[in-house]
């Protein structure tokens, strides 16, 4: 999918307005008595609030989530509700593609990572941001006022046209892909143009389909056909190159393949537009055409209804009911409903992983067995896998992971319904269980303050003693961030400079968030968090930049003086005593 020639046609005609956010809203209030709303695409929506910040230091999380807040309020101030969608559960049916799109991924992150180096710069983007800023937008977004968000059950961007399409409400869907201009029923294309402060307005490129359509010279029941034709990726692109050519020549449209897809699309049915456009082998892209036409058709989602009598069903029942309000990390419906795991390309395995046999994926893998465990406790006799997919250098691996049915003594597992409503202690006892704390009832991470340091503990507690890929003196650095971060305004983070990139840090940066992020994941299969979820997100223990600065000074001094940078006010050093004990306590051998 990927209609980008009919945006880019559209900007090229500028057809589209100019529009102020508060006047349309105001617009549609009239008119619906409804309060306005807005879809939003929520991937696009990270790229866009995130892009001006650093890509390679393992993430600025405390001035992303004050660029998620403002963009809220923005809209707020406006008089319009944002609904926040996010890609819930993978599409089975796309493994193949997954695994092509991460390879390319992996391939240009080393290839960004290696001229980051040696050039001493970072313009170069690797092609995915750190991958904290997604699970943290989910919980930032659903817990600002006027704004929900929602994962997919089904296919994202169908589920997202969906809602624009049903609600009279809706403004249109705020995204750059161009796909919402052809799916049925979608008012408009909504693009951010400019930058703007909290307090002010929000200008707006709306693009409808309506006016592209009439400008292309055919209708609005016309542009799914336009699409599949113009250029979506069911129509591979040396093929469709072809058929353009032929397009242009049967059409007398030499130069203009737009122009030709239009004719070809306006009076023709789905059988002749394939005569035309493939010739003799017509036929055998009849069913490509068909499904390709077919996927802009906006069709409710439907979800399975709990089997009677079937306990795992009412229990992935009550979970899709917490994944589709955000509630939950998308991770716990997809191992429960699919049983896949997928660990993208990451930036910590291209910059290090000549120094590691293992992935990162695969050192926590012994986590993600027990999370395993206390997630499908529930799912009958088996024997059950999860098959999982994650990146080695520059090739993706697939393995399955045969799930245990064993808790050690002393641990109860008491269903999952009513683990995430039941007494505290069952709950910390099986998060302890899970991340492999040394004390079975988390006494230790629970003493901590801030309660949200037990998410730093517990990760570094897991890499130096269970993974053993962390050193002690590495483990102090991450330690004196975690304290210390809090103490820094966004304005002091954003302001901090580094010279050059240090490999090894870079590695670190992104090993941790990944191990923390599997930690908030285990917290929240048993319905765990500290205190808060939008309290314990990564911005409040670890900013990339902050720690890469701290980490090339302990260097410096060949790590002889980590706390050397900590404030000289006493209330820190508490803390970064009690986190570092946390940390280093003799560790309990697993059985």
């Amino acid at each position: 999918m990927g209609c980008l020639s009919i945006l880019q046609y559209a900007q090229r005609h500028e057809l589209y307005e100019e529009v102020d956010l508060a006047e349309i809203a105001d617009e549609c209030r009239k008119k619906t008595g409804q309060t306005p709303v807005v879809v939003a695409d929520g991937r696009q929506c990270v790229w866009l609030l995130y892009r001006g910040c650093d890509f390679y230091c393992g993430g600025q999380y405390k001035e992303f989530r004050e660029a998620c807040t403002n963009l809220v309020r923005r809209f707020r101030n406006c008089g319009v509700h944002l609904v926040f969608y996010f890609y819930g559960l993978p599409s089975v049916d796309k493994k193949e593609k997954w695994v092509r799109l991460n390879r390319e991924s992996a391939e240009q992150m080393s290839k960004s990572l290696t001229i980051a180096h040696e050039q001493g710069a970072r313009r170069v983007r690797p092609n995915r941001y750190p991958e904290g800023l997604v699970p943290c937008a989910h919980v930032i977004f659903r817990e600002e006022p006027n704004s929900e968000v929602r994962l997919s059950t089904g296919i994202c961007h169908q589920e997202i046209a969906q809602y624009a399409a049903s609600n009279t409400n809706c403004l249109g869907v705020m995204s750059v892909n161009a796909d919402f201009l052809v799916y049925s029923g979608v008012p408009s294309l909504l693009i951010l143009h400019g930058e703007s402060k909290a307090e002010e307005g929000v200008s707006l490129r709306r693009f409808r389909p309506a006016i592209i359509a009439s400008h292309l010279g055919i209708r609005l029941e016309h542009l799914p056909a336009f699409g599949t034709f113009a250029g979506d990726s069911f129509i591979k692109s040396d093929e469709l190159q072809s058929v353009h050519g032929r397009l242009e020549d049967f059409y007398n449209c030499r130069g203009n393949p737009l122009a030709a897809v239009a004719k070809l699309v306006k009076d023709n049915a789905v059988d002749e537009m394939c005569r035309i456009a493939f010739g003799d082998r017509w036929a055998e892209f009849l069913e490509t055409v068909e499904v390709g036409i077919g996927q802009y058709g906006c069709k409710p989602t439907v979800s399975d209804s709990p089997t009677e009598g079937s306990d795992w069903s009412q229990v992935l029942h009550f979970i899709e009911s917490k994944h589709v309000s955000g509630e939950i990390p998308g991770m716990v419906l997809s191992l429960a409903k699919s049983r896949i795991f997928r660990a993208g390309a990451a930036l910590e395995d291209m910059a290090d992983g000549a120094q590691n046999v293992l992935s990162t994926a695969e050192m926590l893998q012994p986590m993600r067995r027990r999370m395993y465990t206390v997630l499908l406790w529930e799912s009958g006799e088996g024997p059950f896998r999860v098959e999982e997919f994650f990146t080695r250098r520059s090739d993706v691996c697939q393995e399955e992971v045969e799930v245990s049915k064993w808790l050690p003594p002393g641990v109860t597992h008491p269903g999952l319904r009513r683990l995430w409503t039941a007494d505290v202690e069952w709950r910390w006892r099986l998060f302890t269980w899970i991340v492999g704390a040394p004390d079975g009832d988390g006494s230790a991470l629970r003493s901590l303050q801030p309660q949200y340091l037990a998410v730093p503990a517990a990760a570094l507690s897991f890499l130096r003693h269970e993974a053993c890929c962390l050193e002690r003196h590495e483990a102090e650095v991450l330690a004196v961030v975690a304290v210390t971060v809090g103490r820094l305004s966004v304005q002091q983070l954003a302001q901090k400079q580094l010279p050059s990139l240090d490999t090894r840090a870079v590695y670190l940066a992104s090993l941790f968030v990944r191990t923390a992020l599997q930690v908030l994941d285990a917290a929240a299969i048993c319905g765990l968090s500290f205190p808060r979820d939008s309290e314990c997100l990564l911005d409040a223990y670890f900013d990339g930049i902050f720690f890469h600065e701290l980490y090339l000074k302990a260097k410096a001094q060949s790590f002889a003086r980590i706390g050397a940078h900590l404030p000289r006010d006493r209330p820190h050093l508490g803390p970064l005593h009690q986190l570092l004990d946390v940390i280093e306590r003799t560790h309990t051998s697993r059985q």
